[in-house]
């Protein structure tokens, strides 16, 4: 750390006249190591007062009043899993074109990218497209990871007598909301 300040000031200092040294402190002589000595003690004490200044004080956040979501019964809510939005209700079964590689089959997923949740007759859309977590749980069990049947498509070139097989055995991964409520 030292060593840092002491370049970056040498290099300072070493451009300095001998006149303007003179001139800045009469009658005394100034050594190089001395002042960035006291350059680094300075610049330590200077980034420690700033870290005690820049604590930032706990905010408490100011959750919005759903009671009228709480009080209607059937809810649905629009999620989103690698980006791809799905609207779902408590019992929807969710297909998903990949394989989910963190997840086995068995294991509870809880979801908190949600941009919307809502009911027959109130909705409520976040701020900047997302929920804020500690308003909602929905959570999800992974039923099964498959994959689709082999396919065989035809690929051809115009004016050629030559086919080519492209063959694809995609993935799903199978998922049923369990859970879908307000805290």
């Amino acid at each position: 750390m030292n060593s840092l300040f002491r370049t970056s000031f040498t290099r300072l200092s070493s451009g300095l006249t001998a006149r303007a040294m003179m001139a800045s402190k009469p009658n005394t002589m100034i050594i190089p190591q001395q002042l960035t000595r006291q350059f680094s003690i300075t610049s330590r004490l200077l980034t420690e007062q700033q870290q005690t200044q820049q604590t930032p004080q706990p905010q408490q956040k100011i959750l919005p009043d759903l009671t009228p979501l709480k009080l209607e019964g059937d809810l649905y809510a629009v999620l989103k899993i690698h980006n791809n939005p799905f609207l779902v209700t408590k019992g929807d079964k969710i297909i998903l074109p990949y394989n989910l590689k963190t997840a086995e089959a068995g294991d509870v997923l809880r979801f908190t990218h949600v941009s919307t949740i809502g009911s027959r007759n109130y909705t409520y859309v976040g701020e900047n497209d997302r929920v804020d977590e500690e308003l909602f749980e929905i959570k999800a069990v992974v039923l099964e990871k498959t994959k689709l049947p082999m396919r065989i498509r035809e690929i051809t070139k115009r004016r050629q007598r030559k086919v080519r097989h492209a063959i694809s055995k995609p993935h799903r991964t199978i998922l049923r909301v369990t859970e879908l409520k307000l805290k």
